[in-house]
């Protein structure tokens, strides 16, 4: 969450394979009132708003830009996502079609939507998890441990706004991330948990076996062999949207001499990354946010 952007798909619907795929989304959505090109177009500041438009935004830029990659011959020797990019791993691993990954994010977004949850508010911050565990107000959470200098906040908006004015004043980076007012991977999001897994259900029929390649960020490692760890389920992706992302852990597996790709509507991971990884890494990310020409970045990108 937090790479979306208005206009994000405008340029790289110029890239056929791009556009290609897109109009597959477009064909899948529309049965659910959903435009998607619209959502990747159109310059309404206000279309963010709707948790749902940018859970389905991100899935259709990502199945886009993984649609390019293959393309291209470029595939993966290991795949990671980092909250909602976890249903992106599962259509690159194979385990989802696009049709099954277009509508778990719907129903992410449905169920979000549906449930009766507090106004929240969730904050990237520039302490590891460590650093902060000890000093977060009673109401607030931990939703991603990004590295060892970052995580990410979630909870009632007025506690995040205090507490994120607290830490600047004290020098520490600390900003609100466009969530669509609603405190995810925190104790606040729980109830929507029956809710997700009972739209999933429907559309993951016969979940599929995760391949070695695709590592957990939503279970510990001590979990990844676990029954839960296995498959590609409406379980394991009802856990991700209620469990802390445990970005930092994977991240941990990458080879000193990778080259890593960075599949979102912005590379918003990007100063993480290569903060948190040895110099001799290799990162790319295939978009960045109002860049001027989105073609010409992605092609740029690729080349390196």
């Amino acid at each position: 969450m937090g790479s979306q952007w208005q206009g994000m798909g405008t340029d790289l619907m110029k890239v056929p394979v791009f556009a290609d795929a897109i109009n597959k989304c477009d064909v899948i959505l529309k049965p659910k009132g959903v435009d998607i090109k619209n959502i990747l177009t159109s310059q309404n500041p206000k279309l963010f708003d709707n948790i749902l438009n940018s859970f389905v935004g991100i899935a259709a830029v990502q199945i886009g830009l993984v649609e390019v990659l293959r393309a291209l011959d470029i595939t993966p020797d290991g795949i990671i996502g980092h909250s909602l990019g976890e249903l992106g791993c599962a259509y690159a691993d194979g385990c989802f079609t696009a049709e099954e990954m277009l509508l778990a994010s719907y129903a992410r977004g449905q169920a979000t939507l549906e449930t009766d949850v507090i106004p929240g508010m969730m904050a990237a911050i520039g302490l590891g998890y460590d650093q902060i565990k000890d000093r977060l107000p009673n109401d607030i959470d931990v939703a991603c441990r990004n590295s060892a200098t970052s995580c990410t906040i979630s909870g009632p908006v007025e506690s995040i706004k205090e507490f994120v004015s607290q830490l600047k004043s004290e020098g520490v980076f600390a900003k609100s991330v466009n969530v669509g007012g609603i405190a995810f991977h925190s104790r606040y999001i729980q109830s929507a948990g029956p809710t997700l897994l009972k739209y999933l259900k429907d559309v993951i029929k016969v979940p599929k076996k995760r391949s070695s390649k695709w590592l957990s960020s939503s279970l510990p490692e001590t979990e990844w062999e676990s029954d839960l760890a296995k498959y590609s389920s409406p379980e394991y992706h009802t856990n991700n949207l209620l469990s802390s992302v445990l970005f930092e852990d994977v991240l941990n597996h990458i080879p000193k001499d990778a080259i890593t790709i960075e599949i979102a509507p912005h590379g918003l991971l990007q100063a993480i990354i290569e903060r948190a990884l040895p110099e001799m890494v290799t990162n790319i990310s295939l978009t960045k946010r109002m860049y001027g020409d989105s073609v010409r970045f992605l092609l740029t990108s690729i080349g390196k």
